[in-house]
């Protein structure tokens, strides 16, 4: 994964001949190993050429444009949060030296101008244990001029001692954060590539010491996606998943900075970029597989164990090289994971479908209605979520083609097998290769949008573009309905997939939770007695019903701020839980 700006006039003067104006041409994007973005003319169906999602509209004043760098995009979706704590989801948009905070009317919070280039999202999470948001964001680039930034969430400005500087070089990939020693404070991982020499992992506190002296540590290669963090092996002490572009995984012990027994595994023919695996107990044994996808001379889809070895069923090979990350998630709401995984297939007649989406269960098999074939193939991140609120869940996920009109894609087949649901695919300007779609409610109206990234690709003949765009989908906003939402899952990026464990009825006597002011307009801090990290908010009203959700929170002593304003006058019960403290208290709506 040599990352080094190419020439790209040729593919350019190919996409200029008169064909490419025909109304049955388009694109086909293409990531080279050297991590521009390239592409081919293409001949594309007329029922894909006439679908569009036009009966969407985008919010007031999106899509939302800024130029982007000639040769690196961005990558991998945007990020939604509320980085302010006002009761409404923000946008975070990274692309070229900006990284932007967008309100819901598509007017700028914030923007932050970056030393060297932004290709990935930022993570978010409560970092620092103080109750508010925290943003990492890595940039790289040539000429070498990366850097690692911790900023408040709700200003963009940069905490003392940031960014981070190691010698100019590259951080390549998205950072991810984890409480590895569960302090109550979050630590940072992130990656650096060097030109020359062993490249390095890194943790660091929120003050950007290394987490100790073990840290970092040299690999042996280019590190090849965005780590993912948990703990693999069982054994009380968390890891970081990383591998290198050469093909070795790695299992890194965060205490010893030493790989756990097993890794680094390698395999014949393999090698990784972009594949950011999934961390998850399939089996139930207590112990995580890796769940995750490679190129190179032996492509695959796999699942592997703990020890380094592959699960019974896996690899499954395909025949062409995939950039896609997989997702999982529990479709059935059975407590067994579903396991999906893209692939880039494409026909160059314009005539056949072939398939892009693959649905496993655990053992390797294709799960029937599951899988999706369609024109046109995907390495962009998959979003699972009810998106038309019939009570049947969809994949959401881009293309890789673009359509003659210089649009291009974002998909939602239903995984009933019934095909693509009504209105889609959405057709933003520019490619949607290699983003995705984040669902969330920007604009606080109660209804359900979907944000993803586009660009334009001009190989040198134009200014290019990246763009935000905001979809209102017309149906009710529950977060209860999203299973996987964006790159990796989360905004932590860290990949682990934890299941929700049913609450019993001492779980709502055992603790209290303080709401202040109670009774309340709306507008709530709520506070618990200890820390708590990955902790998951609901609203209930008396009867049961969940009329509120948001995961992936840290609280403790000094609260967070919460609006409640859209509920109605009344007596409700905020549950605050994670995997082994759980918090209940009544409120009053005024």
């Amino acid at each position: 994964m040599k990352l080094q700006i190419t020439n790209l006039f040729i593919a350019f003067s190919l996409l200029s001949s008169p064909l490419f104006y025909a109304q049955e041409q388009g694109q086909k994007a293409i990531l080279l190993e050297n991590g521009a973005v390239s592409a081919e003319p293409i001949t594309l169906p007329q029922e894909l050429m006439q679908k569009s999602g036009n009966n969407f509209e985008q919010l007031d004043n999106f899509p939302f444009g800024r130029p982007t760098h000639p040769n690196f995009k961005n990558f991998r979706g945007a990020t939604i949060a509320d980085i302010d704590q006002d009761g409404t989801e923000d946008i975070l948009f990274a692309t070229f030296s900006k990284l932007y905070a967008i309100n819901g009317d598509g007017t700028l919070k914030w923007e932050k101008t970056l030393t060297g280039t932004a290709t990935h999202p930022p993570a978010v999470a409560d970092i620092t244990g103080d109750g508010n948001l925290e943003i990492v964001q890595n940039t790289g680039g040539i000429p070498a001029n990366g850097r690692v930034y911790l900023l408040n969430a709700a200003t963009g400005d940069d905490l003392a001692g940031w960014p981070l500087n190691f010698d100019n070089n590259w951080m390549i990939n998205a950072p991810a954060v984890s409480d590895l020693n569960e302090d109550g404070v979050m630590e940072i991982i992130f990656c650096e590539r060097i030109t020359s020499g062993p490249s390095r992992v890194h943790v660091v506190d929120p003050d950007g010491n290394p987490y100790n002296a073990n840290w970092p540590i040299d690999l042996p290669g280019t590190p090849a996606f965005t780590p993912s963090i948990g703990d693999v092996n069982n054994d009380g002490v968390m890891n970081v998943v990383i591998s290198t572009s050469s093909g070795e995984m790695h299992v890194i012990d965060t205490e010893t900075g030493q790989p756990i027994a097993g890794f680094p595994s390698t395999a014949t023919g393999v090698s990784y970029s972009y594949q950011s695996p999934i961390l998850v107990d399939l089996d139930g044994d207590e112990t995580l597989e890796i769940v995750g996808s490679n190129h190179g001379d032996n492509p695959a889809f796999f699942v592997m164990k703990s020890d380094g070895s592959y699960a019974t069923g896996w690899p499954y090979a395909i025949n062409e090289w995939t950039y896609s990350p997989p997702t999982v998630a529990d479709v059935n709401d059975d407590g067994v994971y579903e396991l999906f995984y893209g692939n880039r297939n494409t026909s160059g007649d314009g005539t056949t479908p072939l398939d892009v989406i693959y649905g496993f269960n655990y053992e390797g098999d294709l799960i029937p209605d599951f899988s999706v074939n369609k024109y046109g193939g995907t390495e962009g991140v998959m979003t699972i979520a009810d998106v038309n609120n019939d009570g049947v869940q969809e994949i959401i996920f881009p293309s890789v083609v673009l359509d003659n009109d210089g649009n291009g894609f974002i998909h939602a087949y239903s995984l009933d097998g019934s095909g693509e649901v009504d209105g889609f695919p959405l057709k933003p300007r520019g490619f949607t290769f290699i983003n995705g779609a984040v669902l969330g409610d920007v604009d606080g109206d109660g209804l359900l949008d979907l944000t993803a990234n586009s660009y334009t690709q001009t190989f040198g003949a134009g200014v290019d573009s990246a763009f935000v765009n905001v979809y209102n989908l017309n149906v009710p906003y529950d977060p209860n309905t999203i299973l996987s939402n964006g790159y990796k899952g989360s905004n932590t990026r860290d990949g682990l997939v934890i299941p929700e464990e049913p609450m019993s009825i001492s779980d709502f006597e055992n603790q209290t939770i303080t709401i202040q002011p109670n009774p309340s307009n709306g507008k709530v801090t709520l506070a618990v007695s200890s820390q708590m990290q990955n902790a998951t908010v609901q609203l209930f009203s008396l009867d049961g019903k969940q009329l509120f959700i948001e995961k992936n929170i840290s609280l403790n002593q000094s609260g967070r701020l919460f609006n409640f304003e859209n509920f109605s006058r009344g007596l409700y019960l905020v549950v605050i839980s994670n995997q082994k403290q759980t918090y209940t208290g009544k409120w009053i709506k005024k």
